[in-house]
């Protein structure tokens, strides 16, 4: 078999050929971005990280997750998310502030998207214990990344994401306004996605080989025990709309709770706690991480939050609630002999640091104008028989049937979460359980309907 293919059951049930390219370096694929390769790529990313998703919820043979492990293409999921980091960071500022600016946003909508889909299929993939030795040679700079989004994370809910937003505010925005709603939207899903990562991480560090530098990063560079205790603290899985209903987020929107919904832990709220346990019961927390007084304080905040409702749904957080009572009662000096047999290692003399984000970063140096004028080219999305083409295949992998799939079973109305049966048959990519949503929801809707609809017809 080539190298650069891998065999992967099609999202219809029969088998098919899928390439991936071979591993992105430098600034190269800053500057290959909405080129016609890349568009396929990108499809093929997506509908990747759909039928992982779909093999690991239906329960089924996951041979999605075996051919990346197998095969040796996890590195490049990485890759890939590093580098749209970057992009979003230096070159996408400099495109949003050329004249004249882009009237029709799909095209760096799409480019955002690409970094949510590879992160995706990350989080679904490295749950296992091979994912993270088939990322070994990069997981400190998979690390990095999945801490710099929970650092975004937090700069999101303090900059007043969670507050709800008006339609009148909505109807008033140009492209770009829209477009920036929209960034914030796929950070906040790539980020509360990353704490799953941080986890996986930080269960399999042992496997991939490099657990003193993880370990290093985690307890000593960034105190990642104290931002998971601030996240449980601020909640940013709910919130309210502005008729003061409370909304969650599942399946990387927000949408009004089911009675399900309220009676079991939160999926992303469940992650922080397993993460939190995870690195203070870490038999390496001796040697990394010293317990002071301001810390116990922040731990022993929680234990009010581990009630017996949530012990009885995840039974591991029981010993979490144990470490947490003997800390209250000040009895914590002790826990800084607890080595369960891990010989302390002593000084770290070889570090393993992230260095892809640098690399990226040096390529594009006192170029990102250039690179911006460049690609805003592309992002204009002329209407062309080409683009017209390339904006099909694109609404077709995002709107598939199978996609609903990944929405807990089946369509959501946009408007109020329930189950829906109708298709906007404009654009036909938002659904309604009915006609009254459908009004409700226009003034939201019509801006992308209008782009969609002016790329297709």
């Amino acid at each position: 078999m080539n190298p650069q293919t891998q065999r992967t059951e099609s999202l219809a049930g029969s088998s098919q050929w899928v390439a991936f390219p071979s591993r992105c370096r430098g600034g190269r694929f800053c500057e290959a971005l909405l080129l016609l390769g890349w568009v396929d790529w990108h499809i093929r990313l997506q509908k990747l990280n759909q039928q992982a998703v779909l093999e690991a919820s239906s329960m089924r043979e996951e041979l999605t997750k075996e051919t990346l492990i197998s095969c040796g293409k996890l590195p490049v999921l990485v890759y890939e998310a590093i580098c749209i980091q970057v992009w979003k960071i230096k070159i996408y500022p400099q495109i949003v502030k050329l004249e004249p600016a882009p009237n029709n946003t799909f095209g760096l909508y799409m480019v955002l998207y690409h970094e949510a889909a590879a992160v995706g299929l990350l989080e679904t993939v490295l749950f296992h214990e091979d994912g993270a030795t088939c990322i070994s040679e990069i997981a400190i700079d998979l690390l990095q990344y999945a801490l710099d989004q929970l650092t975004a994370l937090l700069a999101l809910i303090n900059t007043g994401y969670l507050k709800p937003i008006s339609v009148n505010d909505i109807e008033c925005e140009s492209p770009i306004e829209e477009l920036e709603r929209q960034k914030r939207d796929l950070q906040f899903d790539i980020s509360m996605r990353c704490i799953s990562i941080v986890r996986y991480l930080a269960e399999h560090m042992e496997v991939a080989g490099i657990g003193a530098s993880i370990s290093t990063n985690i307890y000593k560079t960034h105190d990642v025990p104290s931002l998971l205790c601030h996240l449980i603290t601020q909640e940013p899985w709910k919130r309210s709309n502005e008729q003061g209903e409370m909304q969650i987020f599942n399946f990387g929107r927000w949408c009004k709770p089911t009675t399900e919904d309220l009676t079991q832990l939160h999926r992303s709220e469940a992650q922080l706690w397993l993460c939190l346990r995870q690195l203070l019961l870490e038999p390496r927390l001796a040697h990394h991480y010293t317990i002071d007084e301001s810390r116990r304080n922040t731990f022993c905040q929680l234990q009010a939050k581990l009630t017996e409702t949530m012990l009885d749904q995840i039974p591991p957080l029981g010993e979490l609630k144990t470490f947490l009572c003997r800390l209250s009662v000040g009895d914590y000096s002790g826990l800084h002999n607890r080595t369960n047999g891990v010989k302390n290692p002593g000084c770290t003399l070889i570090e393993v640091v992230p260095q892809i984000k640098d690399a990226y970063v040096k390529q594009i140096h006192k170029r990102t104008k250039s690179l911006a004028k460049t690609q805003l080219e592309y992002f204009r999305m002329d209407g062309s028989e080409d683009s017209r083409k390339m904006a099909k295949k694109l609404l077709d992998s995002y709107a598939s049937d199978t996609a609903l799939a990944l929405d807990g079973g089946g369509a959501k109305c946009a408007k109020c979460g329930e189950k829906a049966c109708k298709k906007c048959s404009r654009c036909k990519t938002e659904w309604y359980c009915g006609r009254e949503c459908q009004v409700q929801q226009w003034p939201k809707h019509k801006e992308l309907c209008d782009q969609y609809a002016k790329l297709c017809l």
